[in-house]
C-alpha cells in the first residue's frame, strides 16, 4: 500500500488524528512525517489547543519534522488551483521528496494526483492501521465515531463504505 519510512502531511490529518488520540499511528505506520513550514504554522504555531500540543510534542520527539526544503511556487499553485497555501506547500514538498501525501480535502487530493503525488486520507490511514494490526475493528469504528463527534464530515455512504472495508480487512487477517 504505502511505503514505510517517510510521508508528507497536510494540516487536517494531523489535527484530526491528534483530536482522537491516534496521532502516533503515523509514527507506527510511516516512521517519519515531514511537514512544510505553513503546515507547522497551521497546526502548532498559530493554534493553542490540545491537538496542537500533541503535534508539538511529536515534533520534539523528532518523528514529525518541519522540512528545511524550500517549496517554491506554492503561492501560485494555491491561487491557480484554489487549495490552501498549506496544502499547496504539502503537495509540492511531497512531489519534491518523491513520497506520498496525507490530505483529506478532495481538491488537494486531485491536485496532488495531477502532480504525480499519491494521496491518502485520514480514513485510509485508519484502514492501514487496521490492516497492519495497529487497530482492532472495534477501535477503528470508535475512531470513525470520534472523528464525526469532533466535526469530521463523513457522509453516511462513506461511513458505511469505510466500515465495510474495515470488516473485509479484519476478516482477511
Amino acid at each position: 500500500m504505502f511505503d514505510e519510512g517517510l510521508i508528507v502531511s497536510n494540516s487536517s490529518p494531523l489535527i484530526w488524528l491528534a483530536k482522537i488520540g491516534r496521532l502516533t499511528l503515523l509514527k507506527d505506520l510511516f516512521g517519519e512525517v515531514v511537514i512544510p513550514r505553513r503546515v507547522y504554522v497551521e497546526t502548532a504555531l498559530e493554534r493553542k489547543f490540545a491537538d496542537s500540543v500533541l503535534i508539538e510534542e511529536a515534533m520534539k520527539e523528532g518523528w514529525i519534522r518541519v522540512s528545511e526544503e524550500e517549496v517554491s511556487n506554492a503561492q501560485i499553485l494555491a491561487e491557480v488551483s484554489g487549495v490552501h497555501l498549506g496544502e499547496a506547500e504539502a503537495i509540492l514538498l511531497a512531489r519534491k521528496l518523491g513520497v506520498e501525501l496525507i490530505a483529506d480535502e478532495r481538491e488537494a487530493s486531485v491536485i496532488a494526483q495531477m502532480f504525480g503525488v499519491r494521496p491518502i486520507g485520514t480514513i485510509a490511514v485508519l484502514l492501514l492501521a487496521l490492516a497492519k494490526g495497529r487497530l482492532t475493528i472495534s477501535e477503528f469504528k470508535e475512531c470513525l465515531d470520534r472523528l464525526m463527534a469532533f466535526g469530521f464530515w463523513l457522509s453516511i455512504d462513506v461511513y458505511n463504505k469505510a466500515l465495510e472495508e474495515a470488516r473485509s480487512i479484519a476478516k482477511d487477517k
